[in-house]
C-alpha cells in the first residue's frame, strides 16, 4: 500500500529537486557524450578548444584531447549506459521523492547507501573539497531519510487500531 508523506516534509521535496536536477544533468551528459564521441572527437574537440580559445598544443588540453580520442568502443557504451542508468535512478527518485511515496525514500537510502564505501576509498585516495563536500551531504541525506521514515512508520503505527486479543497475529 502506498502512503504519502505529510505535508510537511519539506526536506523530501528539496532532496526531490536535487535528484531531478542531478538526473538533467545526467542525461544531458550522457546525451552529449554519445553526439560528442559517438564520431571521431579528435577533429571536433580540437574545433571546441580552439574556438574556447586555448591552446590545443598545450600539455593539459592536448591530453584531454588524447583521453577523448583514445575512448574504445565498448568503454563508450559502459560510460553511456551509466550514465543512462544513474539519470533514470535519480529521476525515479526525485519524482517519487516529490510525491511523497515511500518507496522513493527506501530507493534513495540503498541507493546512496551503496555508494558510501567508494566516496570513503575516493577521499583517502585523493583528498578535495568537493570530494568531502558530496560525502557529507550524502551521509546527511541518508540519516534524515531513515529517521524521517522511521519517524513517519511509528506514527502509522500508533495510529492504527490494535489487533483484538487472541486474533491471529495478535503477538499471543
Amino acid at each position: 500500500m502506498q502512503h504519502h508523506f505529510k505535508p510537511g516534509y519539506f526536506g523530501f521535496r528539496v532532496i526531490g529537486i536535487l535528484k531531478l536536477i542531478s538526473g538533467a544533468l545526467a542525461l544531458a551528459v550522457g546525451i552529449g557524450l554519445v553526439r560528442f564521441l559517438d564520431h571521431d572527437p579528435g577533429p571536433r574537440a580540437e574545433r571546441v578548444v580552439i574556438h574556447l580559445g586555448l591552446d590545443p598544443h598545450n600539455h593539459l588540453i592536448h591530453e584531454l584531447i588524447s583521453r577523448l580520442t583514445g575512448v574504445d568502443r565498448a568503454h563508450l557504451h559502459a560510460i553511456r549506459a551509466g550514465t543512462y542508468f544513474y539519470a533514470l535512478l535519480h529521476l525515479v527518485e526525485g519524482i517519487g521523492l516529490i510525491l511523497g511515496r515511500d518507496w522513493a525514500g527506501y530507493l534513495v537510502i540503498v541507493a546512496t547507501s551503496s555508494l558510501i564505501p567508494f566516496e570513503i576509498y575516493e577521499i583517502a585516495r585523493r583528498t578535495t573539497l568537493l570530494r568531502v563536500s558530496l560525502f557529507v551531504v550524502n551521509v546527511g541525506i541518508v540519516i534524515y531519510l531513515i529517521v524521517t521514515l522511521r519517524r513517519e512508520h511509528q506514527a502509522r503505527k500508533a495510529s492504527s487500531p490494535e489487533p483484538p486479543a487472541g486474533v491471529a497475529g495478535s503477538g499471543d
